[in-house]
Parts: C-alpha cells; structure tokens; sequence
C-alpha cells in the first residue's frame, strides 16, 4: 500500500480503484493458511462484515451522546436497543444495532477507558482488524482491534439474550468485588445484512494485553480429559492457547497476593455458581518480569498505592507529590509506606467469601443503579467491604487482569460463562463419559464445575 504526505504542497494522488478481490482459488489457499493472529483483508470471508461493524460502531457513537454513560443507571437503560440503518462507501446497506448502550458505557467509564479512546481503538477510520485463529472449538469468531486492546467475540442469540437477562447481577458484582476477575464486556452489538442472518458480537477487553512480550497462554477449565494442546515447535511465532494437561506441572507463582487472588477466585466462582453456567475458563498468561521490574521503585509503589490504599492525608500518598516529597525523605520516614505495602500484600485467606445475597440484584432492575466512575479509584473502594475487595494494582496499562510475582507477570481472567447446564450439556456429558471412559471432562453440573475448577487452580497457585 503507497503512503502520501498529507500537506507538503504537492498535488494530490490521482484516484485509485478500489482494491479488488483475489480469485476464489487464491481466497481459499490463504484461508487455509490463516494461523495465529491475521490480518482481516479484503481476501478474508468477514472483511465486509467487520467494515459494516466499524461503520456502525462509528454512527452510534458519534450520533447518539445520549447513549453514553449515565449518572444513574434505570430499567429502561438495560432493555434499549438502538437500530439504525447504515450504508458503507460500496453502496452495502445493513441495519445496525446496539443493546443496552449506556450500561456498558458506564461499564467502560468504571474501568477508565473514556469514549474517544474505545472508538478509535475498536473503530479506527482505516487501520484493519485483526482474525485470533484459535484453537477454541466452540465455532465463534474472534476478532481483534488493530492494537489488540479489544476482542470481538461472535454469539449466539440465546448466550446474548442469557447475558442480557443478568447483566444487572454482573455490574453489581463489580460494585462489590472492584478488581474482579471476570472479564469486562464494553458493548454489544449485531449486524444484519442483505440475505444473511443476524449476527451478534461482544466487545471485551483482551486479557492478554499488552501480549508482545507474553511467552505462553492457558486456558484452564479444571478438566483433564479432552483437554491437551500439543504446544508449538521451538521457533514457531504461532499463538497457541494450551490446555489443562499441559498446566499439569506448572504454577502461578504471585508471591504475597496468593490470598487476595484466591480470596477473589472464590468469589468469582460462587458468583458463576449462582448463574447456574459452566464450561468457563481462567485465561493465563505468564511473561518473564526484566530485571528492573522486579524491583519496586518508591514512585511506583506510591502510584500503586494510590489506587488501591484507603484515602490518606499523608503527602507521602500524593502521586502529584511523589518527586518532591520523596526526594527529601529520609530512609527512616518510608517505612510506614512498607508497612502499608505489606499489609495490603497479607490479607488473611478466609473461606468466608460475603453472601450471595450481597452482590445479588433483582433481573428486573427495579431499583435505579449508581455504578462508580473508577473501580480503582481509592475513594470509591474506600466504601466497599473491607481490604478483600482490594489489592496493589499494578502501575500499567490493563491493571485489573494483571498481577505481578516475583518473577514473572500473569495476565489473569475468567470468561466463557454463558453455558447452562441444560439438555444439550446433558446429553454432551453421557457422550463424554463413553468417549473418554470417565467423567473428568468439562461438560458437569455447575456444582461439581466449580468444585473442581477451584482446587485445580489452588493447587497450583503459590
């Protein structure tokens, strides 16, 4: 593709034909080849799907501030749809349409991504998305924006109307559990287009973001059988997510927050249960902490402390005043900041996680819902339960699924938990249990999934 400069004086390009299609012999060879992380070009079979989606994204955004995030979150706010009738430059024409806008508006205020910065990462003018060819044999598409921040997941209609219908328990987990670790959904979306079915999409965020310097990927159900991933030959730049066989030796080593992470497992967990799904996954991604990063500068730790520490008058706790202050203290005067470190880094592991009945809200949304501008904001986790809701956070892009051992960095996050357990899973287990000859597979009750899911990953985690 030729690059011109834009203002230095010369005359304009001469107008290009729009790039057309390879021969369909030469669109399947590529398609066949497709591995990894892609490139959606105009060769690849959604290219026109995914230009419909940023052309949609693009109107609603732009056209419809009233759909953005709320002060007050009401009962029709969870129940708008917003169609609108869009036509790309090829003359395609394709109704659009977004679900519930202001609620993942204020999903996405609460986690600080502000309204410009979703659009042009998820709907940039011209930069091309990108196809994630996993190794997921769930039959969804997954797409990402072209800096990889957001992930597109196709679903099916009954996923989108189950996740709909309980939205309003989601949003209230994170009003009691800040810095959980399921994943956070930014909008929900569908297209239809001439002669073809709907087609919906979720936008999360990607767990493993920023991934440049990611070395592997799991995917953890708790279950053995069915469940290995042969890994890639040495050299090979090719993603793959590997499986619970393969995490069978390994650990999650994260040091002192071993118990907030476990603390918030459980209840991440108990909250699913309570959904009656199964089938989820703990994502996990490890990359090696360089040398300086294991080191905990006292800028940093003041930054961390910041988000994550109860609201101090103490300048020591004061970002804005971390170089002045800083410079000038002696070593004697920084040991209450290590004691708070400390302290936040050794909460108690309690088997009491809070009742169901505290993170529960009605499916009708009765009741107006005042949902936090920050959920790593200090002064609003200063108003929640106590220390097990909080943790350091670390000073970097994505903080909520991150945590940092002593060696290394885990990316950490639950998704998947749209499937019941209904008659599809039923007759999937007794299939399971004659093709692999014992029960050990993902597709159990939701009671026995969340059993085994959790001792599985404690039992690994160090």
């Amino acid at each position: 593709m030729e690059m011109h400069d834009i203002g230095s004086g010369s005359a304009p390009p001469e107008p290009t034909d729009p790039p057309q299609r390879s021969s369909a012999w030469n669109r399947l060879q590529k398609r066949l080849k497709r591995k990894g992380v892609v490139e959606v070009d105009i060769d690849h079979h959604r290219y026109q799907m995914l230009q419909c989606m940023r052309k949609g994204i693009q109107q609603v955004l732009l056209t419809h501030p009233e759909l953005g995030p709320r002060e007050n979150l009401q009962t029709e706010d969870y129940q708008h749809v917003l169609e609108v009738q869009v036509i790309t430059p090829d003359n395609t024409e394709f109704v659009f349409a977004s679900y519930a806008s202001s609620v993942f508006a204020a999903i996405r205020r609460a986690i600080d991504v502000k309204e410009d910065q979703y659009l042009a990462s998820v709907a940039p003018e011209q930069l091309p998305y990108l196809e994630f060819v996993s190794n997921s044999k769930s039959g969804q598409d997954f797409f990402l924006s072209n800096d990889q921040q957001y992930l597109f997941k196709t679903d099916r209609k009954y996923c989108v109307d189950f996740f709909l219908a309980n939205i309003g328990d989601y949003l209230h987990h994170f009003l009691t559990y800040p810095h959980s670790l399921i994943v956070k959904f930014l909008g929900l979306y569908s297209i239809t287009m001439p002669g073809e079915s709907k087609k919906y999409f979720l936008v999360m965020q990607s767990i493993f973001y920023p991934s440049h310097r990611l070395e592997d990927r799991f995917d953890i159900k708790g279950a053995l059988a069915g469940r290995y991933q042969r890994p890639n030959p040495p050299g090979c730049n090719v993603v793959t997510v590997l499986k619970d066989q393969n995490f069978l030796e390994e650990t999650i080593d994260i040091g002192s927050q071993r118990d907030w992470f476990i603390t918030q497992l459980k209840a991440d967990t108990e909250f699913l249960r309570g959904l009656s799904v199964q089938d989820y996954s703990l994502l996990v991604g490890r990359q090696k902490l360089h040398s300086d990063e294991m080191k905990e500068t006292l800028p940093n730790l003041v930054k961390r402390l910041a988000k994550s520490l109860p609201n101090t008058s103490s300048p020591t706790l004061s970002p804005e005043n971390s170089n002045i202050t800083l410079a000038t203290k002696e070593s004697s005067d920084i040991s209450p900041i290590h004691s708070k470190f400390t302290e936040m880094n050794t909460i108690p592991l309690d088997d009491d996680i809070p009742p169901m009945e505290q993170v529960d809200s009605s499916k009708n949304h009765n009741a107006s819902l005042l949902f936090p501008h920050s959920l790593t904001n200090s002064s609003y986790l200063d108003t929640i339960m106590g220390s097990s809701n909080r943790r350091l956070l670390p000073n970097c892009k994505n903080a909520l699924h991150i945590i940092d051992g002593p060696e290394k960095r885990y990316f950490l996050g639950i998704i998947d938990f749209f499937t019941l357990y209904e008659y599809r899973q039923i007759a999937g287990r007794m299939y399971k249990n004659v093709r692999y000859g014992c029960g050990d597979h993902s597709t159990v009750p939701p009671g026995e999934y969340a059993d085994r899911f959790l001792k599985f990953i404690i039992e690994r985690v160090k």
